[in-house]
């Protein structure tokens, strides 16, 4: 049976600051978006035949209030946390692989590294939560926003603390406004942790109401035996905190005050710390008016539920690529957006991102420069639909 829980005052004071935040999120602008669509037209092309990259540019001049939109400076943000549920056998690799690769990003040998440096992206690789005590790390590069070394095992006990999980929700949203302020205009989301797959699938479960099997994929790569594992560990969590009950059912439909307790519950029991700073990206888009673009599922997840606690961010979300994930078709029909990439992805670390963002920068230069109709004096398109 589900058991809505019972705050501490302080987890109560930052439930509400949380919901302070959440209010200050207002719609993007419908005047900007036509105003996009109408200067597309007006370039001397067939009609809509950029497809989602129009679309993309329309969202964008809609953010920004702006009918050309600016986005010469990108970033990709990186959330590096360990998952305590690997202790279940449910990942071919081991937590010691999280530090390794979160140290050769920062020494520009990974693959998000090598992608952000040829499409011109800053990169920003931060310690929500490695199990580790290498402070070494630090000085290399890493962020250090670490707020447990990873989180517990949620097949045997809660993932976090409610507090963690807001305080990590808070980070993401601070990270977009400090890079706001240093002039990034464009965020891409993206993460490292051995067992996330887990993580986002058990979460994926039970915000939707589906079946573990429909959710569930092999992640970096696992067995028959493994993959069993993995969704009867998920399917064991859903049963131990409720998540298939009327009330929490209820819960996540209810009211915004009902249903954001809900939301914040499920993410403490399930975890995981990399997950709760992205929806704080994802949250903190909309609130500073910034564009975040979704990477694989890990973040497809954390843009689900900034969707969840308030609808309106997912105005301020691009999708970069299509994960080979099972629920992520799903959701992207949920928060209704269309990934421009469909390449069977799964490498995640915001690798969708960063080739997206070297996709945007050509067709800026087609919006911004190429000729117009009336430039080379023929008449536009007429539009029949």
């Amino acid at each position: 049976m589900y058991k809505p829980p019972v705050l501490t005052n302080i987890q109560n004071e930052l439930l509400d600051k949380f919901k302070n935040l959440l209010s200050r999120i207002t719609n993007t602008s419908t005047e900007y978006k036509k105003l996009a669509k109408k200067h597309w037209d007006s370039i001397a092309k067939p009609l809509d035949s950029l497809g989602e990259f129009e679309k993309i540019f329309q969202k964008l001049s809609a953010i920004f209030e702006s009918e050309i939109p600016c986005i010469d400076k990108k970033c990709v943000t990186v959330m590096c946390a360990d998952n305590g549920v690997v202790a279940e056998g449910i990942s071919q690799s081991g937590k010691e692989v999280t530090l390794a690769v979160a140290k050769s990003m920062v020494l520009g040998t990974s693959s998000i590294s090598v992608l952000c440096k040829s499409s011109g992206s800053d990169l920003m690789v931060i310690d929500m939560g490695i199990d580790s005590f290498d402070t070494e790390i630090y000085s290399m590069g890493v962020i250090n926003h670490k707020l447990m070394h990873g989180t517990n095992n949620f097949y045997k006990e809660k993932a976090m603390p409610i507090d963690i999980s807001l305080r990590a929700i808070f980070t993401g949203i601070e990270i977009v406004e400090n890079l706001k302020n240093n002039g990034i205009n464009i965020i891409g989301t993206g993460e490292m942790g051995i067992g996330n797959t887990t993580t986002s699938s058990a979460l994926s479960a039970a915000l939707l109401n589906l079946p573990v099997t429909n959710v569930t994929g092999r992640g970096a790569g696992l067995n028959d035996m493994k993959l069993k594992r993995k969704i009867e560990v998920i399917e064991g969590a859903i049963e131990k905190y409720g998540f298939r009950d009327k009330t929490f059912l209820d819960s996540i439909d209810s009211s915004d005050d009902t249903r954001i307790l809900t939301v914040v519950d499920l993410l403490s029991s399930i975890g995981g710390l990399d997950i709760a700073a992205l929806t704080g990206i994802f949250i903190g888009g909309a609130i500073y008016k910034i564009p975040i673009v979704i990477d694989g599922v890990i973040s497809e997840i954390a843009a689900l539920l900034a969707y969840f606690f308030n609808p309106l961010c997912k105005e301020y979300m691009i999708a970069s690529h299509l994960s080979r994930e099972p629920v992520a078709s799903a959701i992207f029909e949920i928060l209704e957006l269309n990934p421009v990439i469909d390449a069977s992805l799964a490498l995640g670390e915001g690798s969708g991102c960063a080739l997206l963002f070297s996709l945007l920068d050509p067709v800026s230069e087609i919006y911004t420069k190429n000729a117009s109709f009336s430039d080379i004096k023929i008449d536009e398109y007429e539009r029949f639909v």
